[in-house]
């Protein structure tokens, strides 16, 4: 997972703004290209850059009319001064494309660019002037078919789509204009188009350190199978490591903005985070109740895993193991627990491939007696459940989950021991 820190340009400083209000701007510095040279000295990998006076909707000579000459030439009397081989390039561009010229000659980082990009010559011009790669906003929702231009000229690679949603809904023309179109339908379009990244923002948490939403980021990579880049309310460490936890639904990266200026979150560390091998520690249930042959066990049948398993779910952070396996298990089934056998528990640990990212998993289950009802199954990913005799659990476990036998064993004999088998 990479950490992108931000550099938002307005009239050609570093600002952030609030929910994207261009009445809501903070000033964080006034020399871009320094920006990128201290993130770069921080360890960052790439370089997140946006136009906002682009995506504003600002024209050109409204940009430069709003501020100083980009290039100021001194004329020595008698004896004029070459010009720099840049300036009259300078005089013809934008203020904030010059400072990504700038940003380009300062830092060897790859850049991500966007803002405003709304035709294919915007797009050469951006890479030309230095940009890695270029995120293409209002355009994906109302010019598909650029889009598909831009990745035939320039690879996917190259191309990636920004997704800023407010309550689902997708957002333009620098987030003033709210559409009627889903964010996951959108990116449904675009993957078919042959986008693989997007830029997903939830507009709503942008510059407000409220909370990176990473049950909206992670839905996004798991329906549509793109790699997505996080953006928008990253209020500090603990919201780089819970999009870590999930990496493995396609979060491919996290921007962060308002929370690096604001001394909140340091990037090295967040870096540190990022950078860890992916580990997942779970709780969960082996339910059982008195059937008339003996215990009978409860499995449910996840699509996503396609296997049969008892019901578990991740730890919080600083809950305990029986808590957790606890709090799970009445979510995912709506059945009381009678009794919960903490000492009989066994921690399954293995290693587990979704998509593309090994996984290295921790699984402590607890024997739990369960009360009578009928099993109300809550979670997308559990289609079925089925209370089995240990023969019939250890037959279904044996080949679809066999890494879950050894929790089955445990119980069988736990209960053999103490009589109730």
């Amino acid at each position: 997972m990479i950490i992108y820190p931000a550099i938002d340009l307005r009239h050609g400083r570093c600002v952030r703004l609030r929910q994207g209000n261009p009445d809501a701007e903070t000033v964080f510095g006034e020399d871009p290209a320094q920006m990128a040279r201290h993130w770069a000295a921080q360890g960052a990998e790439w370089l997140h850059v946006v136009n906002l006076d682009g995506a504003l909707g600002a024209t050109r000579a409204q940009i430069n009319a709003l501020h100083r000459p980009a290039t100021i030439l001194i004329q020595h009397p008698g004896r004029p001064e070459p010009e720099p081989p840049d300036a009259e390039l300078d005089r013809q561009l934008p203020i904030n494309l010059v400072r990504l010229r700038e940003i380009r000659q300062a830092v060897s980082l790859p850049i991500q660019f966007g803002g405003g990009l709304r035709t294919l010559d915007d797009i050469r011009l951006a890479l030309e002037l230095g940009a890695d790669r270029v995120v293409l906003g209002t355009v994906a929702v109302e010019n598909p078919r650029l889009v598909a231009e831009a990745l035939k000229r320039w690879g996917a690679q190259r191309i990636v789509v920004g997704i800023d949603a407010r309550d689902g809904k997708v957002a333009t023309h620098g987030w003033q204009s709210l559409s009627d179109v889903d964010a996951v339908e959108l990116g449904h379009q675009m993957h078919a188009l042959g986008v693989r990244t997007v830029v997903y923002t939830d507009i709503s948490r942008d510059g407000m350190l409220s909370g990176v939403n990473v049950k909206a980021t992670a839905r996004l990579g798991d329906m549509t199978g793109l790699r997505v880049i996080a953006s928008g309310g990253v209020a500090g460490l603990e919201d780089i490591e819970r999009l870590k936890a999930y990496e493995h639904y396609n979060i491919d990266g996290v921007i962060v903005g308002q929370a690096l200026y604001t001394g909140r979150l340091d990037l090295a560390q967040a870096i540190e985070v990022s950078q860890r091998p992916l580990a997942c520690h779970s709780a969960g249930i082996v339910p059982y109740r008195q059937g008339r042959q003996g215990p009978e066990f409860l499995l449910l049948f996840n699509l996503f895993f396609e296997q049969w398993q008892f019901p578990r779910g991740r730890l919080d952070k600083g809950e305990g193991g029986p808590a957790c396996a606890g709090r799970k298990f009445v979510q995912e089934t709506g059945l009381p627990i009678v009794r919960l056998h903490e000492e009989c528990q066994v921690e399954l640990q293995y290693t587990v491939s979704i998509r593309d990212y090994a996984i290295e998993r921790k699984v402590t289950y607890y024997l739990a007696e369960v009360g009578p009802g009928d099993v109300q199954l809550s979670h997308e990913n559990h289609c079925e459940a089925r209370w089995l005799t240990a023969d019939e659990a250890w037959e279904l476990l044996a080949e679809t989950a066999p890494e879950q036998l050894s929790a089955l064993d445990a119980a069988i004999q736990f209960l053999q021991q103490h009589g109730r088998s």
